[in-house]
């Protein structure tokens, strides 16, 4: 394919291992920019762990997803997609603890609301977590700096032990400063002792929340947006078509996918990394990712907490968190009365859940009534039990040291690129995709001689 100026960007196309966010979105740029790109698929959908799924008038995500960024330049691309299709919304997120639901992130003044012997012993925390030495070598060590053991063991250790399923004590740090950060832990809500607790309230105490983008009718309103764009710059999506590599002196010279067989200039990876070493026979480390199922409950009811998402962290209730797609966007319910709420368990794939993930069905159900979001089972017409595979890298305490053995394997492959969170073994949002699209297809841009390519150009389409 030739670009804008009629010059060849490469020789061979660019070939796209994964339609998620980060597939896309490079696809989109490199073909404005004049390359010839394929994007191939194992699922019969594209948008990755951003999909969406659809029953009759309901529309549930992957959990919850919405946009916000600081970068100009992606929110110039978020323009250019979905911005006159969209929905904003300040956040409004939860957490459920021995029976009450808390805002959350957790604000210095929840604090007030806990019950006495609990707040008494969080302050008494933050007043001398100073004195206290933390080697800040595990998650559980990283919280409890943050937060004080009291808090630690009552509102973070629980729920990050049931959700990865390894010990606190076992988990990388990362999980809590790349991941939890953005979900739980607000930097600018610091709390590690009472000076700080005292200006964040002072600071804090009238703080409105930020806005989100959501696509209306869905996630999925804004793959299929990037999905028309790339076919109509002559771009190809294969779905159904997982994708098989082969390569030898330090490029990889084919790729296997839908039955086709391509000879890449370029590609780039964001499946797993652990299947891309294992295709192009580089040690495999221990990298695991955590399967996700979801019981996505369509319902006709009005629930009592408007959240948008809520952890569950208890171990006598099955899920792990809620979320309420009609708090993103009313357009993804058919009907005033309708509610749809997308419920998480996380699990192995493969293990006795995964396989067996529709006996859970009535616990969720059960649980979601004891928890108060339901009323009675009358309320359901319909649960719909989907399961998602890699959804979440395990950061398990020695997981840089076996990243970098996979990304020092696959770095011999000259042409071979990894993209987005499986891809990169990558613990991050949307945004943070989209942003790592630009990045990656600016330099392969300039590799190929377009030195004058920039971010914001690709953002704006203007690229060639």
């Amino acid at each position: 394919m030739s670009g804008r100026s009629g010059k060849t960007v490469y020789d061979g196309p660019v070939v796209i291992v994964g339609g998620g966010v980060a597939g896309l979105v490079s696809a989109q740029l490199l073909l404005e920019a004049g390359c010839e790109v394929v994007v191939v698929e194992r699922e019969s959908v594209v948008g990755g762990l951003a999909r969406s799924y659809r029953y009759d008038g309901f529309a549930f995500d992957v959990g919850p997803h919405r946009f916000h960024t600081e970068n100009p330049n992606v929110g110039a691309y978020l323009d250019r997609v979905i911005r006159d299709d969209g929905t904003m919304f300040p956040r409004l997120s939860e957490v459920y603890f021995k029976g009450d639901y808390y805002r959350w992130p957790l604000h210095p003044k929840n604090l007030l609301q806990l019950p006495k012997d609990l707040a008494a012993k969080a302050f008494v925390d933050l007043g001398i977590n100073n004195l206290r030495t933390y080697e800040i070598d595990s998650f559980e060590q990283y919280v409890m700096r943050q937060y004080g053991p009291t808090l630690y063991e009552h509102f973070f250790r629980g729920y990050s032990e049931k959700f990865l399923g390894i010990h606190p004590r076992e988990t990388h740090p990362d999980w809590a400063k790349v991941g939890l950060n953005r979900a739980i832990i607000d930097d600018k809500m610091q709390m590690q002792n009472l000076t700080q607790l005292l200006k964040t309230t002072l600071t804090q105490f009238n703080k409105t929340e930020m806005d989100f983008l959501y696509p209306n009718r869905g996630m999925q309103t804004a793959w299929t947006k990037v999905s028309a764009r790339i076919l109509e710059l002559g771009g190809r999506i294969l779905t159904d078509a997982p994708a098989r590599m082969e390569g030898a002196n330090g490029q990889v010279h084919t790729v296997h996918a839908g039955g086709e067989t391509f000879t890449p200039s370029v590609v780039i990876w964001t499946g797993p990394i652990t299947v891309a070493t294992e295709q192009l026979g580089v040690t495999t480390p221990h990298l695991p990712y955590l399967g996700l199922l979801l019981y996505n409950v369509c319902a006709e009811a009005q629930v009592p907490r408007k959240y948008q998402w809520c952890y569950y962290g208890a171990d006598d209730i099955v899920f792990n968190r809620v979320s309420i797609p009609k708090y993103f966007s009313e357009t993804t319910v058919p009907g005033p009365q309708a509610v749809g709420l997308c419920v998480e368990v996380t699990c192995m794939e493969g293990d006795a859940r995964w396989k067996h993930a529709e006996r859970l069905t009535d616990w969720v159900v059960d649980d979601l009534i004891k928890v108060g979001m339901l009323q009675s089972r009358r309320e359901v017409h319909d649960v719909y039990v989907e399961r998602v595979k890699e959804s979440y890298p395990i950061y398990h305490k020695h997981y840089p040291q076996d990243l970098e053995v996979a990304r020092k394997g696959l770095a011999q492959f000259e042409n071979l690129h990894l993209a987005g969170r499986t891809g990169m073994f990558w613990y991050n949002n949307m945004d943070h995709s989209i942003e790592n699209a630009m990045q990656l297809c600016k330099r392969l841009l300039r590799a190929a001689g377009k030195e004058h390519i920039e971010e914001g150009q690709l953002a704006a389409g203007l690229a060639g």
